[in-house]
């Protein structure tokens, strides 16, 4: 039976694959979670040097990609396993997502400082001020909106950095009030769970589980094919 997109049956979906796969998807983050604190240790306390310590930050950047994207086809093998077993490779991305996805992230975060710099660099005044926040709110909403679609996207069909801008669009396009709630819904458990480091643990997994559940039901959703993952839940 077809599935329109839903943001309490997103959330249920979600909430079931978590506690199904719990000892799973705690043990990922929780190395994930030690290997960025060794790196971001060794590179504040250990490197010397303004090139060593460059070359340091580029590395935890690549590395938090790299766990990152790691996660998400995780998840994509915890939805599908239902239909087939998946081995330790089977998460592992390859050169070409970690490109993709670093090669965005490189190029929004550019184009954001640069715009930033050239309002700066107007007469100060109420222009200054209202294109500053323009852009702020812009860039703001374009990494916690779409990008994790964007980044979906990458991993599940090995988008390009450009094509998964499109494609992200498209999908939520026809979704975006439902779409621009669970976004809100999200927010309110980041701001929840960032009061304790247990709550940071717990709610960054899941809320990317959420992303990556929604993500398969928009999919679904514009394909007119059945979700059969919510079937069981």
């Amino acid at each position: 039976m077809y599935h329109p997109f839903s943001v309490p049956d997103t959330l249920k979906t979600a909430w079931y694959l978590l506690k199904r796969n719990i000892s799973i998807v705690a043990i990922y983050s929780l190395i994930g979670f030690a290997i960025v604190m060794v790196m971001s240790f060794v590179i504040y306390f250990v490197l010397y040097g303004n090139l060593l310590t460059s070359l340091g930050i580029v590395t935890l950047l690549v590395g938090i990609s790299f766990i990152f994207l790691g996660f998400i086809k995780l998840v994509f093998q915890l939805i599908d396993k239902e239909y087939y077993d998946f081995e330790f490779r089977d998460i592992v991305p390859d050169i070409k997502m970690l490109f993709s996805y670093l090669l965005l992230l490189i190029l929004v975060s550019t184009l954001s400082v640069f715009i930033t710099n050239a309002i700066k660099a107007l007469d100060q005044g109420w222009t200054q001020s209202i294109l500053g926040i323009v852009t702020w709110i812009f860039f703001q909403f374009f990494f916690l909106f779409y990008f994790p679609i964007c980044a979906c996207f990458i991993v599940d069909d090995s988008s390009g950095p450009f094509e998964s801008v499109i494609q992200s669009m498209q999908l939520i396009k026809g979704n975006f009030l439902k779409y621009f709630l669970l976004f809100a819904v999200i927010e309110v458990m980041v701001f929840v769970g960032s009061v304790t480091i247990v709550g940071m643990l717990f709610v960054i997994p899941f809320v990317n589980i959420i992303l990556v559940v929604a993500y398969r039901k928009l999919i679904y959703s514009h394909q007119d094919v059945d979700d059969d993952l919510s079937e069981t839940t």
